[in-house]
């Protein structure tokens, strides 16, 4: 027997609307890497140079500030300067507040040569010599619609036990090849590997060194 005519449309609206779901793309998954690199040959020796064993100062990424803005685990993108959207389709694995300290101490472990460990509470019973802790404020880490990726931050080396700053501000930028997800989730690790490239050269050749 024929359905009636008003029933049909209901019968055919939820096998239109379940097609439809099934074309829309699973959100992308984006995570940031550690880069491999190593500092210059100068600041390498100025490095062995600055204790009598450097090997047996504990360095640590303490504190990591990042603004609200990039809190968020959808990739942001600024389109103006007073305009930002967050691209759900592309979604960070997990929150930036954690992996990036996380990438940060892996990019600096490789140029130091020494493991640098994270969020420093309290000193260690068993360390021969006060801490390096560093302090970085996250300003800006955004790319743009032509694919750049900018990061903006401050940082400083504290030695523990000290009260001495010296805040020091670096801008980086990387382009992706593509903007496809993945490759501008690469271009976030480049910056962040330039950075830490700017903080281990600094580091290495002394400029945080306690009188």
């Amino acid at each position: 027997m024929p359905l009636p005519l008003l029933i049909r449309p209901i019968l055919v609206l939820p096998l239109l609307l379940a097609a439809c779901a099934s074309e829309v793309p699973a959100p992308r998954t984006l995570a940031l890497q550690a880069i491999p690199g190593k500092l210059p040959a100068a600041a390498g020796a100025a490095s062995a140079a600055m204790a009598p064993n450097p090997a047996s100062v504990d360095v640590v990424v303490d504190r990591v500030i990042l603004p609200d803005l990039i809190k968020r685990n959808t990739l942001l993108e600024r389109i103006a300067p007073g305009e930002v959207v967050y691209h759900d389709a592309a979604r960070w694995a997990e929150p930036l507040s954690e992996a990036l300290p996380r990438v940060l101490a892996d990019d600096l472990s490789t140029r130091l040569s020494r493991s640098v460990g994270l969020n420093k509470l309290r000193p260690l019973s068993n360390t021969a010599a006060p801490a390096w802790l560093l302090w970085v404020d996250v300003r800006r880490l955004e790319v743009d619609p032509q694919g750049q990726v900018t990061l903006v931050a401050l940082w400083t080396w504290q030695r523990e036990g000290t009260s001495n700053t010296h805040w020091q501000q670096g801008h980086f930028t990387a382009t992706a090849s593509s903007r496809d997800p993945e490759r501008v989730a690469y271009a976030h690790s480049q910056v962040l590997s330039e950075f830490a490239q700017a903080i281990a050269t600094g580091f290495a050749q002394g400029i945080w060194a306690a009188p």
